[in-house]
């Protein structure tokens, strides 16, 4: 996401949809221009990061409706190298 006067903002997200416009969020990462982990958050526990995130969000396939929002969707092996990252980073996401 692109903000203006700010930068841009990398979250990647863990997401169960619940139903064709919202999904539940259940693990998300922060990373930087070099995708380093520099936040997430999970189950209420949020580290690195200005604000928690919301509990529901927006459904993937509804972010063409969001101009400044670009998707691509990762395998659960890349999430999951990603998530180790945070955890090491940040053992209170345990």
């Amino acid at each position: 996401m692109s903000i203006p006067g700010v930068g841009t903002s990398n979250h990647i997200a863990e997401l169960e949809p619940t139903n064709a416009t919202e999904c539940r969020l259940h693990r998300l990462l922060e990373v930087d221009p070099t995708n380093s982990v520099c936040g997430a958050a999970r189950d209420g526990v949020v580290v690195g990061m200005a604000a928690p995130p919301q509990t529901t969000v927006p459904h993937p396939e509804s972010y063409a409706d969001f101009p400044d929002i670009e998707t691509a969707y990762l395998s659960l092996e890349e999430f999951e190298a990603l998530w180790s990252e945070a955890i090491e980073k940040f053992p209170e996401l345990r």
